[in-house]
């Protein structure tokens, strides 16, 4: 009797959601955004482009994209796992970070990381050879962002220190670099982070905790099968992802993603869907994910472990991975977090807070209902958020913080 139960709730789901499809229509223009690319999406709102290439140590080539101010004070806008640099643009202008910085008169740059849909070249490497995916966040933050930092104040005549804005995984990534490459702490102006991610002490959600533990098993299996990078890279997969969120299943898409970053439908236009969905998943490897389930089965931010004693002490010095330092981020931090975000606890960031020695903001958003995807997508950002950060950035500039 529960069977039929249950198989009737997912028959009036489905059947539900394909009524739904019949009725959304959406307008042309974000039909267009949806299938624009970063670049294409910077040129149609009438803003200067430029595609930079950024080479790393270890040989990958990134791709940087920049809203070009010369003579401007840079800003070095680092995305998180999954996404890319149209996290900053999604919104349009009025309302998306790089737009709106740019209007401030900043000189934006715009880092895609390697694994991402703009960053999938290596020197020695292609992406169907599993030493591509070889890498977390951990490599994010020891290469790709030394290399990209220099890059651009490279490029920034007159300028030694830029502003540094992450969200989430390039939170991670920083705390990183900081840890690990302290002398690049003095290039940094300023660091915003949000929806800082390093602590997982006082995360509930229910996915993470119930696949934490069997991390090892799930990495071991996609191993065995080949698969290093996650979700595959393939257009028609892509179109497919689209084609069922935006039409077919939008009701079902956006229930299961509000319940792994924190329900809130008020801030969700759900007319931007397919811009969403157009332009995420971008791509990354399954070790960046197999990284984070460490990190919430052990609580701490430590190094990539292996598993194997003799591997760790090859990479560490050590048959355990090590804690970063995180007293080594001495340059100015401003944090901001939500309250109903399912994946960054306000207590483990406080808990970070405590942990870094310059915290010069710390800002629990007001809004109750401020989630994971909020930070990028909320109907009203600018207002909850950004206009917060852009007064910090101005008493930065001026000195007076």
């Amino acid at each position: 009797m529960s069977r039929l139960y249950y198989c009737c709730l997912i028959c009036l789901g489905l059947h539900a959601n394909l009524i739904l499809a019949d009725i959304l229509k959406y307008d042309p223009v974000i039909i267009e955004d949806a299938h624009l690319r970063t670049p294409g999406l910077i040129r149609k709102y009438g803003y200067q482009f430029e595609e930079h290439k950024i080479d790393t140590k270890d040989g990958f080539r990134l791709t940087a994209h920049r809203i070009p101010k010369p003579g401007a004070q840079p800003v070095l806008l680092v995305h998180a796992l999954e996404d890319s640099s149209s996290a900053w643009i999604l919104m349009g202008p009025g309302r998306g970070l790089g737009f709106l910085l740019s209007d401030r008169g900043y000189d934006v740059w715009m880092l895609n990381t390697r694994g991402n849909r703009y960053s999938r070249k290596h020197r020695k490497y292609h992406p169907l050879h599993r030493q591509f995916w070889d890498f977390s966040f951990h490599e994010l933050g020891i290469y790709d962002l030394p290399a990209s930092i220099d890059y651009v104040l490279a490029k920034s005549k007159g300028y030694e220190q830029l502003h540094y804005v992450g969200h989430s995984q390039g939170t991670t990534s920083f705390f990183v670099l900081g840890a690990e490459r302290p002398t690049y702490m003095k290039k940094i102006k300023l660091m915003q982070a949000l929806a800082p991610v390093a602590y997982f002490n006082n995360v509930q959600q229910p996915l993470l905790r119930a696949m934490a533990p069997y991390l090892s098993d799930i990495v071991r299996l996609s191993q065995i099968f080949g698969i290093y990078e996650f979700p595959p890279e393939r257009e028609v997969l892509r179109e497919l992802n689209y084609k069922l969120c935006s039409f077919f299943f939008q009701n079902t898409c956006t229930y299961f993603l509000m319940q792994i970053i924190g329900v809130d439908f008020e801030q969700l236009n759900r007319t931007l869907v397919p811009i969403l969905v157009g332009h995420y998943p971008a791509g990354s490897s399954v070790k960046s994910f197999a990284h984070y389930f460490q990190q919430v089965k052990n609580g701490g931010l430590i190094g990539y472990d292996y598993e194997n004693p003799y591997i760790n002490q090859r990479h560490y010095g050590s048959v355990k991975p090590p804690a970063y330092k995180l007293a080594n981020i001495n340059c100015k931090v401003a944090l901001y977090y939500g309250q109903n975000d399912f994946l960054t606890a306000v207590k483990d960031v406080q808990h970070l807070r405590d942990e870094l020695p310059n915290v010069v903001h710390d800002e629990k958003l007001a809004y109750k209902k401020f989630n994971h995807l909020d930070f990028i997508f909320a109907n009203d950002v600018k207002e909850l958020l950004y206009d917060s950060m852009f007064q910090v950035m101005a008493r930065v500039d001026k000195g007076e913080l």
